[in-house]
């Protein structure tokens, strides 16, 4: 029988996910709060359901009769993931409990400091007053439980921070905002993914960041990593291991971004879910294995094969063609520059379509893969 499964949204990541699952012959049903984005066409079928209404999607999903209820690359669909899939008996990877600690960067920092994993100085804030216990500057304010880079500064002084405090707290559903000791270093991804209680699958990346407003918008990620040593991997695999290990991780993907500190790596954060970068092609071009397919297949299907990754000499590198939002997206002016060839482009507007307004000073517009010798 023909396995169906509902998607909660449908921009470029949700879309990739579709035509994975498309491509083995399931039905493909997705949902969001507005007829926007190519997974409204890619899925066999859209509905106008907000990703965030939880009744709602329980509702469409049972309506269905899906066999699965997911999404890729979005922190604030994963609590209604988990939701649905409690509430209707589907396949999950992530329990409630487990997602909401992973979505709430003040639960996940209280969860690090508690084993040990990671310790950084932080204070939770919902008002000025809040910042007294605070003094290690510089430091980074942000949302508690947003999405992507809105409402994030660095500052350097408790004036700079009472003035982010507003606008991190503006960017929370929860009205609540989080200041962090400022990490110096450069940037790395984890990929894991955990069957029956052990790490299956780790895989570190380079993250290179814009140097721009946004702070910590990817602008490139490289693979396999050129920065890291045999020593600091197996301290990055130790942290990963201990931590699926205290929170009593069983089964599914963790994507986890860290800091490389004169100290030793520190986890920034971890989210629930797959990367939103469409770094599962980025690893598929570098090493053969493909990381959505296999999601998929373990969760309906329970079907994990141990992957067998290409290795050879060569570097792939992922890299965001980016642009400021409101004007017009022409291709001739995002053309790939590169001193090796180039494995996979995709240009993700139409010529002449109005870039969105992500929030963000510069928004995705497209991305291309170069492998270097």
């Amino acid at each position: 029988m023909t396995k169906k499964i509902l998607i909660l949204g449908t921009l470029h990541g949700q879309a990739e996910a579709m035509d994975v699952c498309k491509s083995i012959g399931w039905t493909v049903y997705s949902c969001g709060f507005k007829r926007e984005g190519p997974g409204v066409d890619v899925a066999d079928k859209f509905f106008l359901v907000d990703i965030l209404d939880v009744d709602g999607v329980t509702a469409l999903a049972e309506d269905l009769a899906v066999d699965c209820v997911y999404c890729v690359g979005s922190d604030i669909a994963m609590p209604t993931v988990a939701a649905v899939s409690e509430k209707l008996n589907l396949p999950l990877f992530h329990s409630c409990e487990i997602t909401d600690i992973l979505h709430r960067k003040v639960r996940l920092r209280a969860f690090l400091a508690a084993r040990g994993l990671s310790r950084v100085k932080y204070s939770t804030l919902q008002s000025v007053s809040d910042l007294e216990q605070f003094s290690d500057f510089p430091a980074i304010v942000k949302p508690a439980d947003s999405q992507g880079q809105r409402g994030i500064a660095k500052v350097y002084c408790r004036t700079e921070a009472e003035a982010a405090l507003p606008i991190a707290v503006k960017a929370s559903p929860t009205g609540t905002a989080i200041i962090e000791e400022w990490l110096e270093g450069r940037e790395v991804s984890v990929h894991v993914f955990v069957v029956e209680g052990r790490v299956r699958f780790f895989l570190p990346s380079d993250r290179f960041t814009w140097q721009g407003e946004a702070i910590g918008l990817p602008r490139a990620h490289g693979l396999p990593s050129r920065w890291l040593d045999d020593y600091t991997v197996l301290v990055i695999r130790k942290l990963v291991d201990d931590f699926v290990e205290g929170l009593k991780i069983i089964n599914g993907p963790l994507y986890f971004q860290l800091i490389l500190t004169a100290s030793g790596p520190k986890i920034v954060e971890v989210a629930p879910r797959l990367d939103g970068c469409h770094l599962w092609r980025l690893i598929y071009e570098r090493t053969g294995f493909n990381l959505l397919l296999a999601t998929f297949r373990y969760l309906v299907d329970g079907i994990w094969e141990e992957p067998r990754l290409r290795e050879d000499s060569t570097t792939h590198v992922l890299n965001f063609f980016l642009a400021e939002p409101n004007g017009l997206f022409y291709s001739a002016n995002f053309s790939p520059l590169t001193a090796g060839s180039v494995s996979y482009l995709e240009y993700q507007l139409a010529e002449g379509e109005v870039i969105r307004d992500g929030g963000s000073p510069v928004t995705r517009v497209g991305y291309f893969i170069e492998e270097l010798s």
